[in-house]
Order: C-alpha cells, then sequence, then structure tokens
C-alpha cells in the first residue's frame, strides 16, 4: 500500500513537469539576460518533438494505471467512476505509446500520423473528465478540480499543435475542448450564482491559459524558422560567392597557362616550322626521300601548331559566358564538324532549365570533351547531338557512327574518358557509354533536376 502511494505521488509530481519545465524555459526565454541567442532556448525546447510526445504518453500511461490499481485497494471497488476515467485514459494512453513506437505507422500514415495522436490525446481526456457527469449526486464544484488535474495532460498536445502547426489550429483545438466541456456542464447548472461562475470559468481560465502557452512556443517556432531561412539564404549567397572567387582564380590560371603556352609551345612550333620549310628549300629536289620525310614533318608541326592554337582559343574562350550553353555547344559541335568533316544532327532545346554556374561549366567541359574524341579517334561521317529535359533530369546524348572501341576494357584506361566520369559525378550525374568495335560511340549524361537548380 505505502509503495503504490509513493508510486502515484511521484507520478502525480512527475506529469507536471513538464509544464513546469516549458514554464522555465519560457522565463528563461523572456527574462534571462544570459541566453543571448535565442535559438539556443528554442534548440533545447524543440528537440525531437515526437520522442517527447512518445514519454509523454507512457508516464500518463504509468500514472492512470497506478491511480486505478491505487484507488481499487484503497476503496476495494474496481467501477468508480475515478477508475472508470483511469481505465479509459490508461487505456488511450497505452495504444498512443505504441502507436508512437512503431516506426510502420509514421512510414504508413506519413502526414496523418501525428495529427491522429494529437486529436486522441486531446480529446480523449476532456471526454473521460465528464463521466462525472453521470452520478447526480456529484458536487459540480469537484470538477473545477478534475478541470485542472488534466490540465498538463492537455497542454502538451496542443503545445505540439502549436509548434508543429500553424497557431489557428490550436486556437481550434482550445475552443473544441473549452466547448464541449462547458456544453455538457451547462444543463446540470440549475442556477447562475458565484459556484456557478466558478464552474463555468474554470475551462476559460484554463483554456486561456494553455492558449497563452501556446502562442508563445508558436512564436518561438516562428523565428525559429525565419531565422533557419535567413541562415539558408545567407549559405547560399556565400556559396555563389565563393563560387565567383573561384571561377575568377579558374579565369586567370586559364589565361595565365594561355600566355605561356603561346610565349613558348606555340612559339617554338612556329619557329619549327619556319626552320623546316627553310631546309626543305635548300635541299636538291633529287633527295626525294628526304623532302618527303622533311614534308611530314613540316605537315606534323603544322598540325601542332594548329592544334595549339586551338587550345589556346579554348582556354581564353568565354563561349559560355556570352553565348549560353546552348548556343555555346553548337558552337563546339559546329567546330568539331568542320574539323573532322562529318555531317551533324543536332537538336538542342530551346528551354532549358535555369542551371548554377558548376553545372553549365561540367556539361560544356563533357561535350567538348566528348566531341574532341570523335575529332581525334572516331573517325565518324555523322554525329547527333541532343541535349533538353525529361520528366526528371536535363538529357545530354552525343552519338557517332565511327570505329567505336571496345567500352568494358578501354573507359577506366582513358584519361579523356575518365574525365568525363569524374565531372559526370561532381554534379551527382549518371553517365552511361556505350560503344563497341565498328559500331559507333554513344554518351548519354543524365542530370536530375534537383543538383541542376542547386549544387553543393
Amino acid at each position: 500500500m505505502f509503495l503504490l502511494g509513493f508510486l502515484l505521488d511521484l507520478l502525480l509530481f512527475l506529469e507536471p513537469l513538464y509544464v513546469l519545465q516549458l514554464a522555465k524555459l519560457l522565463l528563461q526565454l523572456l527574462f534571462y539576460p544570459i541566453f543571448q541567442n535565442k535559438l539556443e532556448v528554442l534548440l533545447v525546447l524543440l528537440i525531437d518533438l515526437h520522442q517527447v510526445f512518445r514519454y509523454f504518453t507512457g508516464t500518463a500511461m504509468a500514472y492512470f494505471a497506478v491511480l486505478a490499481i491505487f484507488t481499487a485497494i484503497q476503496t476495494g471497488q474496481g467501477d468508480s467512476l475515478l477508475q472508470v476515467q483511469a481505465y479509459i485514459n490508461f487505456g488511450t494512453n497505452l495504444i498512443q505509446f505504441i502507436y508512437l513506437s512503431i516506426p510502420f505507422f509514421r512510414r504508413r500514415l506519413r502526414r496523418a500520423y501525428l495529427p491522429i495522436a494529437l486529436v486522441n490525446a486531446t480529446i480523449i481526456p476532456i471526454f473521460s473528465n465528464l463521466i462525472y457527469l453521470a452520478d447526480p449526486l456529484e458536487d459540480l464544484s469537484y470538477l473545477i478540480t478534475r478541470s485542472w488535474l488534466i490540465f498538463p495532460i492537455l497542454i502538451v498536445p496542443i503545445v505540439m499543435i502549436a509548434g508543429e502547426y500553424r497557431f489557428r489550429y490550436a486556437v481550434l483545438a482550445v475552443i473544441l475542448t473549452t466547448y464541449v466541456e462547458l456544453f455538457s456542464l451547462y444543463p446540470h447548472i440549475q442556477v447562475l450564482n458565484t459556484d456557478s461562475l466558478q464552474i463555468f470559468g474554470g475551462p476559460l481560465i484554463r483554456a486561456f491559459s494553455i492558449g497563452t502557452v501556446a502562442y508563445i512556443v508558436n512564436r518561438m517556432v516562428a523565428l525559429q524558422r525565419a531565422q533557419r531561412r535567413e541562415l539558408i539564404l545567407a549559405n547560399i549567397r556565400l556559396g555563389e560567392h565563393a563560387q565567383t572567387l573561384e571561377q575568377l582564380a579558374t579565369s586567370r590560371e586559364r589565361n595565365r597557362i594561355a600566355r605561356e603556352l603561346h610565349d613558348t609551345l606555340a612559339h617554338t612550333l612556329s619557329g619549327e616550322a619556319v626552320n623546316l620549310e627553310a631546309i626543305k628549300l635548300m635541299l636538291p629536289t633529287s633527295q626525294t626521300e628526304i623532302h618527303a620525310m622533311l614534308q611530314r614533318s613540316l605537315d606534323n608541326t603544322r598540325a601542332g601548331l594548329a592544334e595549339t592554337r586551338r587550345v589556346l582559343k579554348a582556354l581564353r574562350s568565354r563561349q559560355l559566358d556570352d553565348l549560353g550553353l546552348g548556343i555555346a555547344i553548337r558552337s563546339l559541335a559546329t567546330d568539331a564538324a568542320s574539323r573532322a568533316n562529318f555531317q551533324l544532327k543536332s537538336n538542342i532545346s530551346d528551354s532549358l532549365p535555369e542551371m548554377t554556374p558548376d553545372i553549365e561549366q561540367c556539361i560544356f567541359r563533357i561535350t567538348q570533351e566528348a566531341l574532341e574524341n570523335i575529332v581525334r579517334h572516331a573517325q565518324a561521317s555523322t554525329v547527333e547531338i541532343d541535349f533538353g529535359v525529361d520528366a526528371q533530369n536535363l538529357i545530354l546524348s552525343i552519338e557517332d557512327d565511327g570505329i567505336g572501341f571496345d567500352a568494358s576494357q578501354t573507359v577506366s584506361g582513358k584519361l579523356g574518358l575518365r574525365g568525363i566520369q569524374e565531372r559526370a559525378e561532381l554534379v551527382h550525374g549518371e553517365l552511361k557509354i556505350r560503344s563497341n568495335p565498328a559500331a559507333g560511340t554513344s554518351i548519354q549524361l543524365s542530370i536530375p533536376f534537383y543538383s541542376v537548380n542547386y549544387h553543393d
């Protein structure tokens, strides 16, 4: 008997701790100067509300179980109104605890998962408290005490409604619970006097108290969400600024490399071409074999010089910034077709989605590398480029009818193809390379929209 009484007192003490802890945090938030950053309190208050709700239902379940047992032992009865109320609340909280403890319900019900639990936790205590109206001899003033005893039970779900949803839903829950109680009490009030006003005033004051706490919590959550949005926007702006600085640094480095190549390699190749032309003119025409060797060397030197100039132009190119991605890809394809003398078929959408600069740069460089591989190795007569969108992805497809290769053995070993794969992985894209000897090559890049619009 003593042990049950001790447990009952302990649970009666623990249950209001939710309210006391909430009040303590609210006072700290409003009055204590040591909390310079209000988010510190918000995070303490709002850490895993679902977990807190589950602990609350477990505590309430234990409280009503001990209350029912203690009352039965003390009175020797098992069907008193107090025990019926305890049975109802124990069963409700037991079901709630099981419901909140099994992840299956959360996955299955999704957005309806928490509202179902909150409705049950709000409505059942009110109706269970009205059981006392079934006894015509019951003193109605006793309901005032019972009304305040369910205050800790009601405040938790209503505060959660205010925190998880809009404040209007919390107000609706407060009004509904108060209306149900007042509507049920009204027929039992015979005379409107001071005692009856106290009976009506209890639910009204309780509603005002819970509504005030719900409003404060709702404003705190709104503040937290606003600060979180500002933080996200600040991070985005900081990322864009860092990306701009990176692009400027990359541009400067590319220009530096272009200048060095122009001053060293391009000048050297030009000098070698001039020297070979001079040697060719000095040799007698009868030295046909030497003339042929000189001509091949001269052709290779001129080809190397032309390739160097093309690389210099690509390094200094601002097509992507000046023309946009679609036109830049068309320009790349047209230039490659003129150099390799293949027929070009292009289908590039005019309504491409807005992309971050790194996504555009990645697609541009992948296209450039793929076309360069076609020019150097494919010996293709027809190349087809498709660039557009489907339901969920941005799609780039490049196909040729060249000599092809064994994709299973070559992709990992070729520097150019490996670079294409690495670029695709950087933007969370999926790259498919299909090729067989004498059957041409197909490269398809697929980038999901969430990477196109924002890439970290």
